[in-house]
């Protein structure tokens, strides 16, 4: 394994890993979105509202319980296997047995909580967290030695994989015309069809993995051989702490709005801004770099090559940018003709909140992105502080503006979160890496201020001018970039070998 991955092929990797999530995120967004178009649609706000909730509620344990463990695997895991007599089974076997028995564990106290509760439709989604939760940590350990070995590919299909399935098992449902309090029990298939997949992708590893924890069960000196195993767990968990902090405060900034709107409002305004919060999503592609930069620069650090290093952060501030900032424009721009064009004019009240919900994804996701490369020099206590000081003026700014505003605040509130976080991460990754993140900036910006007065003369076009006069718009934005040399020669060499093997 070793310095295989670095040197000229070091970009070509991040580059074809990093297509390989936004291609298949994009494909996922695609499927989520015709699931939230017929949940809405057959169940209306009040449905749309549960599902929505359901599954951030999910998405916030599972960051709090496992979270950053997952990206932990990966540092750890990368720096390993650069080492001449790495042993990929015997090292990731005891992380494998950890995070099982976490998950066994997790799964009993949520579901005696769950017992305890009166209310019919949160007992219900106590127990899918509960199932949920029990193939998470198994899951999430094998997918870290895919991780490890930079198998972008693979990876980037097990994390798409549980957004079909559940997006297929909910259009089932609504053709079966079942009660919408069912709903929730579509979070548990995403976990199980994803460790479906570990399993396949690791069918090689499976039998040493096996007979590793074989032979930890059969020592005689199992006390010793455990206290051993705990002081590397140790390392690895207070690692995973502190980029957890981080995932959290992202959860917190991007789910927990809509938790918190049901304390304000009923499950139908919910509803509403859900559809908003969904559009939006659409951003998540902006985070397709955001595994690949961990195990690139992981190992890049490990080996201390500066240069390489330097071009993965220039590489991890360009594509997303590139992506992001165009699709932020379109979407705010013709917001209304995207919600009631989409979800009907029932869903009018979204279109504001989205027009201000958009500019802070934008920011959110740009800044998550960003604190990747904190995590894999290393520094995933500095990660999670500044992800975390997000999080706690984004829940100060919802109880603030949200009674002021109503759903127009909690989009106010992320995007004023979004702004803090964009001053602050690359003052210090600048600090920490001597490497100006913002080098070309205005070349962006004006190629898309162009793209933006463009689009507004077409917002009021039928729907077949629009689509097709947005695609002439992106065009010119891409020309414009190539045209001023944000895009190089380089860049466009590097995208040509995107095939090349993740």
């Amino acid at each position: 394994m070793m310095n295989e991955g670095l040197g000229d092929s070091g970009p070509r990797r991040l580059i074809s890993g990093g297509a390989w999530f936004l291609a298949l995120m994009i494909l996922s967004g695609v499927f989520w979105l015709l699931l939230g178009i017929q949940i809405s649609r057959a169940y209306g706000p009040e449905g749309y509202g549960l599902f929505s909730m359901a599954q951030s509620v999910f998405d916030f344990m599972w960051a709090f319980i496992f979270g950053g463990i997952f990206e932990g695997l990966i540092h750890f895991g990368c720096g390993y296997l650069t080492k001449e007599d790495s042993n990929l089974p015997k090292f990731f076997s005891k992380y494998v047995r950890y995070l099982t028995v976490m998950s066994f564990i997790s799964f009993i106290i949520i579901l005696l909580i769950s017992f305890q509760v009166a209310d019919p439709i949160l007992q219900i989604i106590g127990f899918s967290l509960a199932f949920a939760f029990l193939f998470s940590g198994t899951k999430d350990a094998l997918a870290s030695i895919l991780g490890s070995q930079h198998k972008s590919k693979q990876l980037s299909i097990i994390n798409s994989i549980g957004f079909y399935v559940v997006s297929i098992l909910g259009i089932a449902v609504i053709m079966l015309n079942l009660p919408f309090e069912l709903l929730p029990i579509l979070i548990v298939f995403t976990p199980i069809s994803q460790l479906l997949l570990c399993l396949y992708f690791l069918r090689p590893y499976l039998k040493d993995l096996a007979s590793f924890n074989l032979e930890f069960l059969k020592t005689k000196n199992l006390k010793n051989v455990l206290v051993e195993d705990l002081k590397h767990f140790k390392h690895i968990f207070l690692f995973g702490f502190s980029v957890s902090i981080g995932k959290i405060s992202f959860i917190v900034m991007k789910n927990l709005d809509i938790p918190i709107l049901n304390l304000f409002f009923d499950f139908t305004n919910v509803g509403i801004y859900s559809v908003a919060d969904a559009i939006s999503s659409v951003l998540f592609s902006m985070t397709a770099f955001s595994i690949p930069i961990i195990s690139s620069i992981s190992e890049a650090w490990t080996t201390k090559d500066e240069a390489l290093i330097e071009k993965y952060t220039r590489i991890s501030v360009k594509y997303p940018l590139i992506l992001g900032i165009p699709i932020t424009a379109i979407i705010f721009t013709v917001a209304e003709p995207i919600v009631i064009g989409i979800y009907g004019e029932n869903f009018q009240g979204a279109v504001v909140p989205l027009q201000i919900l958009i500019i802070g994804t934008f920011l959110l996701m740009f800044g998550y992105t960003l604190t990747s490369i904190l995590i894999g020099i290393g520094k995933p206590k500095l990660s999670g502080i500044l992800m975390a000081v997000g999080a706690i003026q984004y829940l100060v700014c919802l109880f603030v503006f949200v009674p002021l505003f109503g759903l127009n605040g909690a989009a106010i509130s992320l995007t004023l979160t979004g702004i803090t976080s964009l001053i602050l991460i690359p003052i210090f990754i600048r600090k920490q890496l001597m490497v100006d993140v913002f080098s070309g900036l205005h070349k962006v910006l004006f190629s898309v201020a162009v793209l933006s007065g463009y689009l507004f003369l077409l917002r009021e076009s039928n729907i077949f001018l629009l689509l097709f006069g947005t695609g002439i718009g992106v065009a010119i934005y891409f020309l414009l970039l190539r045209y001023m040399g944000y895009i190089t020669q380089e860049d466009i060499n590097l995208l040509k070998k995107v095939k090349t093997p993740s």
